[in-house]
């Protein structure tokens, strides 16, 4: 067998459309394509492309390097900016520019610990995942292939074939607590980058920094026409693949192509400027979750999807939405009165024996503020983490976490602390198993203390 193997654009698209990856968009052949429809369309379709765009270009005004990792040095706390930070993992963060060739990531051995490295495109499309789950805990060299490149990986480099040359990537790497932060840090601080001439180097080691300035949400609602010249910019510099194609033409027909400025054109820059806030609310507002016992989850999460409302939407609330395999979040904002959570009451999340959620990673919960900070407190607990030191269980197995503003009379073991006013919760699970992902397992309900 040969030492090389090779991989064209065609060898890129043919392994993704065997595996699935690469799908047929429907189109909407149940509405006229007027131009008022035309850019409804195109708004809901091109959002992610925007948002990636906007991320890209604020990653690069902070500073940061391409085709290098700015990893966490130190765990998340009321502090750290950003929506949703957790105290399971460490984070690394970076942008990778495919154009010059491919960049080969080099991990090493983790043992039974967790780690993923997620790859999104710039159609906000989860196209593949280095780690635990994916590739398993050995040491390992991976070459993200952008969609143009021809060429030859030597052997033992793995391709990683990627739909656009602009890829977002980030990195998390489970950490037990602040004792567990030298070995979090030497294991992140091999995740290298090199290009594949330098290779088996890798040139580019992470930088360290306490806090890792992850993209913000933002809103693009009040874009107007000039959403669409940055559509157009946009697809310049990333055009969309496979069947995604079959929706920029129908798209072309109010001028929407690559390097265009549709907005110059005085008769549609008002059709593309009212077409704004209605589709954009549907993006908000559109719901693709599942609710059980009061939380609610999406199970839709794929890497490519069909559907661009659930694309739009998955990334509506910025990137990183992992696919269920890999992790499944379990959100709550309201008790079993059907009111919002607030610390002016008590709750109890029980699990029975042997009913704790079944992962083959980790699972945990968190609670957060209505903006999603981690809640301050007097014991500095952000967290309960299954299989955390220090949890009581009852005499008959079961496991109660107390969630409350005040210390519980039963002393703070099992301990969540939550501010004195509203709250959300978030229970996270890490390769979830079948019973999870089947939903044959049902998380229990959020209950108030008695």
């Amino acid at each position: 067998m040969s030492v090389f193997q090779k991989i064209t654009r065609r060898t890129v698209l043919r392994a993704g459309l065997a595996a699935g990856l690469i799908p047929a968009l429907p189109l909407r052949a149940d509405m006229k394509d007027t131009p008022e429809a035309l850019a409804h369309d195109a708004y809901i379709w091109g959002y992610p492309l925007v948002m990636f765009g906007r991320y890209l270009d604020t990653f690069k005004a902070q500073g940061n390097p391409i085709n290098q990792f700015v990893v966490q040095s130190a765990l998340s706390t009321p502090a750290t900016p950003g929506g949703g930070p957790n105290v399971d993992t460490i984070y690394g963060y970076t942008w990778l520019d495919l154009r010059g060739g491919p960049q080969v990531l080099q991990v090493p051995e983790v043992g039974e610990r967790y780690y993923s490295i997620q790859l999104i495109d710039m159609y906000g499309d989860c196209f593949a995942y280095v780690g635990r789950r994916a590739t398993g805990s050995k040491a390992g060299a991976y070459a993200i292939v952008g969609p143009d490149w021809k060429g030859m990986l030597p052997a033992g480099v793995k391709a990683v074939p990627a739909p656009t040359n602009d890829v977002m990537t980030f990195a998390r790497t489970f950490v037990a607590d602040e004792a567990d932060m030298p070995a979090v840090r030497d294991i992140q601080g091999r995740y290298g980058f090199g290009d594949l001439a330098d290779y088996p180097k890798a040139t580019r080691l992470p930088i360290a920094k306490p806090e890792v300035q992850l993209p913000p949400i933002l809103d693009l609602s009040s874009a107007g026409a000039g959403y669409f010249d940055e559509l157009c910019a946009r697809l310049a510099a990333d055009p969309p693949r496979g069947d995604d194609i079959a929706h920029l033409k129908r798209f072309a027909a109010i001028g929407i192509v690559p390097g265009a400025r549709p907005s110059a054109d005085a008769r549609l820059a008002p059709i593309l400027a009212a077409a704004v806030p209605a589709a954009d609310k549907e993006i908000k507002t559109v719901q693709y979750v599942s609710v059980i016992n009061g939380w609610s989850v999406n199970f839709s999460m794929v890497s490519f999807p069909k559907d661009p409302l659930l694309r739009a939407s998955s990334n509506k609330y910025g990137p990183g939405a992992h696919i269920p395999e890999e992790g499944l979040y379990f959100n709550a904002d309201k008790g079993p009165d059907g009111q919002v959570l607030t610390g002016q009451k008590a709750y109890v999340l029980r699990f029975a024996k042997g009913e704790t959620p079944p992962v083959d990673a980790f699972w945990s919960l968190t609670a957060y503020t209505p903006v999603m900070h981690l809640v301050e407190n007097p014991i500095g607990r952000y967290a309960i983490k299954g299989g955390m030191p220090g949890l009581v269980r009852g005499p008959d197995g079961s496991l109660e976490i107390r969630i409350q503003h005040q210390q519980p009379a039963q002393g703070p073991a099992n301990w969540l602390p939550v501010p004195d006013g509203p709250f959300r919760l978030v229970l996270r699970t890490y390769q979830p198993r079948a019973a999870v992902l089947d939903k044959t397992y049902k998380l229990p309900a959020i209950a108030i203390a008695g």
